[in-house]
């Protein structure tokens, strides 16, 4: 190995020279050059390599050449006349080359890391050292079936290298190697479209067109608007103006754009080949019609018509087209309107049209979450910072807000409400300041279809604490009891780890009220009794020590642990909180609660003995605040534990 790094650094005698002659890098630079070079080549020889190894070699080389081409320009900046010149040689040369020769031995080595040949090809593009074919011929001979390689090699042919046929045979291998890519399908189309549109764009430079196949939005928006207000215009010699707009027509007519005419059968067989092969994909059509929607072709009205009819026959029974095809209602074809822009009524009316006939088509809770969704984006769009009962003053043909109540009434009665859709439902009501409707709506839901909904519950529960704020101060016996009950009724009944959010509200609501506090601990014991406590994730015995402990104090939240602690399955959580709590106390000088902490350690090992944060957290103890004597025995009882496989002592202790 020695050997073989020794040739290498040999080979690299005349760069070196070159750069110390030319006043690049002193001698004591190259010296260190030497040094580092000489320990990546070592990295390099070792039996298993790192790319880690092969990336930073190919890092430092990079940062090196950089490095001598600021000190050239420096060098040439002070430089006049004829001493200005600078002949290239070996030394402008041989860093690239190094760079190329380390990132193939690295893809040789890793071929099946894709990010690391695309590094290679893009070092090799931006520096134009002539290895850029080769290396793409590697790559797509190693990943033929990854549809990013051929995207990657066509678009170089086309954009670099200039060579539209070459570029076109790598997208048609490719779709013939990967026919289920859409990304393939679609830049395949566009690559073609922006060829034609290329060779239009000189032709309009040369003055023998006057458009490009681009379409500009806010031309054929004018156009539209002129045409829909004709009325608006009055020519002064109407006859004169006939005649020669029939004369245009004519010679139009007469004159076909060939460019447009081929650009349209480009993209009918490009869709019909997609199609064929995608016939399943629904946003691989939506982007095909985004791209007609961006090309100004001829027919591209008819075509456009074709791709909505096979939209709605193929897809007529799922949600997600008809959300397309109704927000497509909403900001129109070709008008410029972006979509953070106002709704107007007319759109608003035929998306809802739209809605309206999905819904019928494919009645299901996707379809409602779909409608929801974009109600309350068009109630955002119109009131922008104002409160949601002002958009009724909006001008809008249909109020948006009373809309909205209607579709969800109308999800709730036909049986296809989510839980996500009542907890929106009762939080809009809630929005717009209906407290009792939206009281009276969750005590429905949570009796009936959505029983067992965390969710559902814990806005009932909140909705009935704000009544009671709202009515007065200080809660009565009544309503605690009411809350209280509710509560009761279900936490009892669901898994602790789906009812944290509940268990936490509870026990923060009721902590200044002794007699429900104490009936919410023995609530938690039962629980945790059927249940079980939690070895990660939330744990409900943790949360009532501490809660105990800011309520009662250490005595009693001493006797709640322990009782919680001889349950059959108290969990690690638990352990570690009252461990934490004792060594707190602990070290501020309380003897007997390091004697507690230690008890509580045995304890959690007899069942957690494979842990090694308990031992590592054990033994950390016992340095700081324990006893040398005890901290080697529990170090050689780890050890033994988990059979050598961890390290208790640490750099900071």
């Amino acid at each position: 190995m020695a050997d073989v790094v020794q040739f290498k650094l040999e080979r690299m005698l005349n760069e070196l020279e070159d750069l110390e002659r030319r006043g690049l890098f002193s001698r004591r630079e190259i010296a260190e050059i030497v040094k580092q070079r000489r320990k990546f080549e070592y990295r390099l020889k070792r039996p298993s390599p790192l790319k880690e190894d092969f990336l930073a070699y190919t890092e430092y080389e990079k940062k090196l050449d950089q490095l001598r081409l600021l000190r050239k320009k420096a060098l040439l900046k002070h430089q006049t006349g004829k001493d200005k010149k600078w002949k290239k040689s070996v030394a402008d040369y041989a860093g690239v080359s190094r760079i190329v020769e380390i990132y193939r031995l690295a893809t040789n080595r890793f071929k099946g890391d894709i990010q690391l040949w695309f590094q290679y090809l893009e070092f090799c593009r931006q520096r134009r050292n002539g290895r850029m074919k080769k290396a793409l011929a590697q790559l797509i001979r190693f990943h033929p079936k990854v549809p990013g390689v051929w995207i990657y090699a066509a678009a170089w042919e086309f954009d670099q290298n200039l060579n539209t046929t070459a570029a076109r045979a790598l997208m048609q291998n490719g779709l013939r190697a990967c026919p289920t890519s859409e990304d393939l399908w679609v830049e395949y189309l566009r690559m073609e479209l922006t060829y034609l549109n290329k060779l239009k764009a000189r032709r309009v430079a040369l003055g023998e067109d006057d458009r490009t196949l681009t379409r500009d939005p806010h031309e054929t928006a004018e156009k539209q608007w002129r045409a829909e207000n004709s009325e608006l215009f009055m020519a002064l010699d109407e006859e004169k103006e006939d005649a020669l707009e029939s004369n245009a027509n004519a010679a139009s007519e007469e004159k076909p754009d060939l460019f447009r005419v081929k650009g349209l059968s480009i993209l009918r067989t490009v869709y019909s080949g997609a199609i064929e092969a995608l016939p399943s994909s629904f946003s691989l059509r939506t982007r095909f019609l985004e791209i007609l929607e961006a090309t100004d072709l001829t027919h591209s009205d008819d075509m456009r018509d074709e791709i909505l009819a096979d939209l709605r026959r193929d897809f007529s029974k799922e949600p997600e087209f008809w959300d397309w095809l109704a927000r497509q209602q909403t900001y129109e074809r070709r008008s410029g309107q972006k979509k953070n822009e106002e709704i107007f009524p007319e759109q608003f009316r035929k998306t809802i049209q739209v809605y309206e006939e999905g819904l019928k088509a494919v009645p299901s809770a996707t379809m409602f979450e779909f409608y929801v969704k974009f109600l309350m984006d068009a109630i955002s769009c119109i009131i922008g910072d104002n409160q949601p009962e002002d958009s009724s003053k909006s001008g809008q043909g249909v109020d948006p807000i009373s809309h909205l109540l209607m579709v969800y009434e109308e999800a709730q009665n036909s049986g296809f409400i989510s839980e996500d859709l009542a907890c929106e439902h009762v939080s809009f009501l809630l929005q717009l300041g209906k407290l009792h409707e939206a009281r009276k709506l969750v005590e429905k839901l949570c009796a009936g279809k959505f029983s067992n909904s965390v969710k559902l519950w814990a806005l009932q529960i909140s909705i009935d604490m704000r009544c009671v704020q709202d009515r007065s101060n200080s809660p009565t016996k009544a309503n605690l009891s009411s809350i209280f009950d509710i509560l009761i009724n279900f936490l009892t009944h669901v898994a602790i780890s789906e009812a944290e959010k509940l268990w936490r509200m509870a026990f923060k609501y009721f902590a200044h009220h002794q007699h429900y506090f104490d009936k919410l601990v023995e609530t938690s014991v039962v629980a945790l009794t059927k249940f079980g406590g939690s070895d990660n994730g939330f744990s409900l015995g943790s949360t009532v020590v501490n809660h105990v402990l800011q309520r009662d104090g250490v005595q009693r939240a001493r006797e709640i642990y322990k009782r919680l602690l001889a349950l059959p399955r108290p969990g690690l959580i638990l352990f570690q909180n009252c461990i934490e709590l004792e060594m707190n106390l602990a070290s501020v000088g309380n003897s007997d609660c390091l004697v507690n902490a230690r008890k509580l350690f045995e304890s959690a090992l007899t069942t957690y003995s494979q842990e090694p944060s308990l031992w590592r957290d054990y033994y950390t103890m016992e340095v700081k605040i324990g006893t040398p004597d005890k901290a080697a025995a529990l170090h050689w009882r780890a050890r033994k534990a988990l059979k050598y496989n961890v390290k208790l002592a640490t750099t900071n202790l």
